[in-house]
């Protein structure tokens, strides 16, 4: 005799969610899961990212509707989004801007769970395939990581220690006693003449605004040019 189940019995059944992105991804680490086409979603991953870094448009295309159509959005953006920094980079620094104002266009145009538009997420494939590539940050960022499990230490220079330090603060107001000058005078010539200075500085509206403020805080004028370079 087959027993009935009651409205009660089925209230203490467990209610099993389904896996949506990021809990399949934070649960198999991208590795075992696979797309709609059966192919491992890491290789699909991979092969979009060589794509666009080789300018190879029909196979990164390919590669993103892969994704999009496995229900990888949120994946592909944030995986566009490291390519963008690592494979294009400073060669175009506005490529992130782009690629952002496209993930954010794409979550208003996917409002509704049935439309998967794939304009934005194609627009942001096309661009990096096209863009000039430079991978300058990531070696840049290596070569810190890098020296740093060498163990090598950049300790502070000189003239980082000026009136935003506790030790530059002590120090400004030992030479102020020294120097006979007051301590407001030497956080100026501290600041001015060592802290603000720039390796490339250029000159907006010929200074109008330093020569103003040179003006005012009585500093010397012959400096005012200074700019930083490795010999100083």
């Amino acid at each position: 005799m087959t027993q009935k189940t009651t409205k009660t019995d089925q209230q203490k059944l467990p209610i099993i969610p389904l896996e949506n992105e990021d809990s399949k991804l934070q649960k198999y680490h991208g590795f075992e899961l696979r797309t709609k086409s059966n192919l491992p979603l890491d290789q699909v991953v991979s092969g979009l990212q060589k794509a666009i870094r080789r300018g190879l448009e029909d196979r990164a295309l390919y590669f993103m509707h892969e994704m999009i159509e496995s229900g990888f959005i949120k994946y592909f953006w944030r995986r566009i989004s490291v390519i963008c920094i690592e494979d294009v980079g400073l060669a175009n620094p506005n490529a992130p801007i782009l690629v952002n104002s496209l993930a954010q266009m794409n979550e208003r145009l996917n409002h509704r769970k049935e439309i998967r538009d794939t304009y934005c997420p194609g627009m942001a494939v096309l661009y990096l395939c096209r863009a000039p590539k430079s991978r300058e940050v990531d070696y840049a960022l290596d070569w810190v990581d890098l020296k740093r499990k060498e163990g090598v230490v950049i300790e502070p220079e000189d003239f980082d220690l000026d009136c935003h330090t506790d030790l530059g603060r002590q120090r400004l107001k030992e030479k102020a006693k020294i120097a006979g000058k007051t301590y407001d005078e030497l956080v100026d010539e501290k600041f001015y003449f060592e802290g603000i200075l720039a390796n490339t500085p250029v000159s907006v509206n010929d200074d109008v605004w330093k020569k103003k403020v040179w003006e005012l805080r009585k500093l010397d004028k012959s400096r005012i040019s200074l700019k930083y370079t490795e010999s100083e």
